[in-house]
């Protein structure tokens, strides 16, 4: 089995392992904690990701590729070292500046003090990515991290229970997972060298982070806008209603945090050596295959709406069931096109991604706040969506006039037929009468054994999957 198939293997299970506990959490959370107190701590830890993308400096992004295409496992240590301090020595000062009284910011400090830790976690899963180490990233990060995190939740309500302190358990699950990457990352650091700072790659190194810095700083602001435009103009129900819906909608990206962990060293080694064959061939196909997995989410947050914010929450989140559709679309679209930005920052163009999330965010932001202000949570989810489409269309475009790049062939047009009418033959079937009456886990399932048939029955899924992956492993 080749390296690309192990490592995504284990990097997915890793990251189910981590949905299933993230909607353990959310269900925890939403039985302990009214709609208000779960929206307040839900908006803390959005602040957490805002000043920890500050925090960044843009090397939680660069540093995947610039390892990745670096030969020197000594001059790889200088760069993991030197990242780790300067993103260090930024956490401390913005977590001084955040602090501040002058400052007013609506959450508990424990917040702020997170946020120096998830920095350097971000920083870590980076590093592991471009090390071609998921088996680092899975265990400390996504099973050791999130289990810990669930057993200070449960241990909280079980033995003090006050639920304005819950902050200090987010604080002390970063904590544990920071002390425990450091543990196990040692052997990758080493000391400052002058001679290497003051050089050519180093600098070369900067000057790519630096748009990328506000690359992430876009991204943060396209991704949690709607978030911090709503709590201005919804009340806090509203607003723990839409943090549970989005929650759910963003199961659907996390298919490219499963893939994008092995795509985006392997896109840039590719690219780099000048195998645009091979470039192409991964790109397609893994834009194919997030388009199918991307679509079971999508059918079953479409036609099992209000079940599912039932059972994952309670009948009280139903009234978000409009607004959740309306999300799962846009990261529909978004998973479906592929990794259009990584093929961005593979072909080393950070600058066109930076002015892409600028356009994107403007067009968002100015949707955003005429939608959440007179059509609240739908608004901003119609705005969201619209930005999401945007944002992409502008990307492949770019990939295509200003690098003469296509990531796709005619499979993923055909695909895309094939997925639209399984859509509407299971929205006919939907309608038999005799179905209507079973649990709709069941009807899930008979959905997704339709899906398979029909994809294997259309030869969407063929040999010639498995075929790819041989292709591009070899450089």
């Amino acid at each position: 089995m080749s390296s690309l198939v192990r490592g995504s293997i284990l990097n997915a299970a890793g990251t189910f392992y981590k949905i299933l506990l993230t909607i353990i959490i959310e269900k925890y959370l939403a039985t302990q904690l009214s709609i208000e107190s779960f929206g307040q701590y839900k908006y803390g830890i959005t602040i957490v990701l805002f000043f920890s993308t500050i925090c960044s400096l843009g090397f939680s992004t660069s540093i995947v590729r610039s390892i990745a295409v670096q030969i020197s496992l000594v001059k790889k240590k200088l760069l993991i070292s030197i990242s780790l301090v300067l993103i260090l020595v930024t956490s401390i000062l913005v977590l001084g500046l955040s602090l501040n009284q002058g400052l007013y910011i609506e959450v508990k400090p424990f917040f702020l003090y997170a946020t120096l830790f998830f920095s350097l976690n971000t920083l870590f899963n980076s590093i592991y990515s471009g090390l071609e180490k998921p088996n680092l990233k899975v265990w400390i990060n996504d099973i050791f991290g999130f289990t810990i995190y669930f057993i200070f939740l449960w241990a909280f309500f079980n033995f003090y229970n006050k639920s304005e302190d819950i902050a200090i358990v987010y604080l002390l699950y970063v904590i544990v997972v920071f002390i425990i990457n450091l543990i196990y990352s040692r052997k990758f650091l080493t000391r400052f060298n002058k001679e290497y700072i003051k050089g050519k790659e180093f600098k070369e190194y900067l000057n790519y982070s630096t748009p990328l810095f506000g690359v992430s700083l876009l991204i943060l602001f396209s991704t949690h806008l709607d978030k911090l435009i709503l709590n201005i103009f919804v009340t806090e129900k509203q607003l723990g209603i839409y943090y549970a819906v989005f929650a759910i909608s963003n199961l659907l990206p996390l298919i490219l945090t499963i893939l994008v962990f092995m795509y985006l060293p392997k896109m840039s080694k590719f690219l780099q050596n000048n195998k645009l064959r091979k470039a192409t061939l991964l790109s397609s196909y893994f834009s194919k295959w997030t388009m199918i997995m991307a679509s079971v989410i999508l059918g079953m947050l479409f036609y099992y709406t209000e079940d599912i914010l039932t059972l994952l929450y309670s009948k009280e989140f139903i009234e978000g069931a409009i607004v959740l559709k309306i999300l799962a679309i846009g990261q529909w679209i978004n998973v479906s096109l592929g990794f259009t930005g990584q093929n961005l920052l593979a072909l080393g163009d950070s600058k066109s991604q930076l002015y892409i999330r600028l356009c994107s965010l403007v067009i968002g932001g100015i949707l955003l706040v005429f939608g959440a202000k007179y059509y609240g949570n739908t608004g901003a989810a119609i705005s969201v969506l619209i930005a999401l489409l945007v944002s992409n269309m502008l990307q492949i475009i770019i990939l295509k006039l200003k690098h003469g790049f296509v990531g796709y062939r005619k499979q993923n047009i055909y695909t895309l037929l094939v997925i639209l009418s399984t859509g509407l033959l299971l929205f006919m079937v939907h309608r038999l009468i005799w179905l209507q009456n079973l649990n709709f886990l069941f009807l899930i399932i008979i959905d997704i054994i339709i899906f398979v048939v029909l994809l294997l029955f259309t030869k969407i899924i063929s040999k010639r999957d498995v075929r790819v992956l041989k292709i591009t492993e070899s450089l």
